[in-house]
């Protein structure tokens, strides 16, 4: 895979004939904006396809037209995601075919087939995704979309040039493979279709900014993975908070009642500026609730509360854009000019 930059993100609506009236909202929304000189047509590939239509004795030919197509990353994808092989390993198409041919793999493919055959919805989705993107951070790459089987390793991949998204992450709450290879409830309730267009923003904001932002304190974790949501705000403001976030209604309902009482806890516990990696986790890592306090809340409840703090200080700086917010770095300043205070 050479020096190229790419990351894994996770075992992490509305299509495009409704550009040219997307305004109509914005005074409910103030994030429905004219996208006029903005609209982008992402590119959609179907890995997953061209690799499952393959027949094991047309290996050889068919591996060059493979990377001919997807450049760099059929390589990333055999060697980082499947972990088979480089495409230059001398026994790589006995691995591809394999691959392709192992049947837990081949019904993961027939299985997301029956969900994902037609993805045009989800197309137009990405379309005005990234029309939002465009119109926010226009000197940024666009990135072409790669639909793939990940085997269950990664919902999610970002390199420089493109998003990959593992069709088999999205299979549904109700899945049966999932809990058969250990993942938890907890996980595996989001990994649903309505899920795959926010994850896959998420992870592409996420590949952008994880790796230059400070992430000392509790409180950085916080503000950056609430930039990140504040941002899936602007780019994907037809859907609800929940599906943003992957809460339930509930959990959501339990965050809002809850506010005063989140931040009372970790202002008094002295959490925000704790360096302590453990309790950092507890309060940013996928888990079913937060140990410490009650068990209706959700995990990951530092993200809700961090996005409570990055719309609060959108409010009360509302000229910032939104492309200067993800470049702030000085999550005590941006806490302070907030004025974050829970109402009671």
């Amino acid at each position: 895979m050479g020096n190229r930059s790419w990351k894994l993100v996770g075992r992490q609506w509305w299509p495009v004939a409704i550009l040219t009236v997307i305004f109509v909202g914005c005074k409910e929304n103030p994030h429905l904006i004219d996208l006029t000189g903005s609209a982008v047509q992402v590119e959609l590939k179907r890995l997953d396809e061209d690799c499952f239509n393959l027949k094991p004795n047309e290996m050889e030919d068919a591996i060059p037209r493979l990377e001919a197509r997807y450049g760099d990353f059929f390589d990333d994808y055999t060697a980082g995601v499947l972990r088979i092989g480089q495409v230059n390993d001398p026994a790589f198409a006995h691995s591809l075919s394999q691959f392709i041919t192992d049947a837990s793999m081949r019904s993961l493919y027939d299985d997301s087939r029956k969900d994902y055959a037609d993805v045009a919805d989800l197309h137009g989705e990405l379309n005005l995704a990234f029309s939002y993107f465009h119109h926010h951070f226009p000197d940024s790459t666009v990135p072409e979309v790669v639909l793939n089987i990940s085997g269950l390793n990664y919902a999610i991949v970002a390199t420089q040039t493109t998003l990959a998204i593992g069709v088999d992450m999205f299979l549904g709450a109700d899945y049966p493979a999932y809990p058969m290879v250990g993942l938890p409830q907890h996980i595996f309730r989001n990994m649903k279709r309505d899920q795959l267009v926010p994850q896959a923003i998420k992870g592409w904001l996420q590949s952008m900014y994880e790796e230059t932002a400070p992430q000392s304190t509790l409180l950085d974790h916080m503000i950056l993975h609430g930039k990140i949501l504040y941002a899936l705000d602007a780019l994907l403001p037809g859907i609800p908070d929940s599906a943003k976030i992957g809460y339930t209604v509930e959990e959501m309902k339990w965050c809002r009642e809850s506010e005063l009482a989140i931040w009372s806890h970790l202002v008094e516990q002295d959490m925000l500026y704790t360096t302590d990696r453990m309790l950092i986790n507890k309060w940013v890592n996928q888990a079913p609730f937060i140990a410490g306090i009650p068990k209706q809340s959700p995990g990951r409840l530092g993200h809700w509360v961090g996005w409570a703090i990055v719309r609060r200080y959108m409010q009360e700086n509302p000229d910032t854009p939104l492309q200067e917010l993800m470049a702030m770095t000085d999550s005590q300043l941006l806490l302070s000019r907030s004025r974050y205070k829970p109402e009671k």
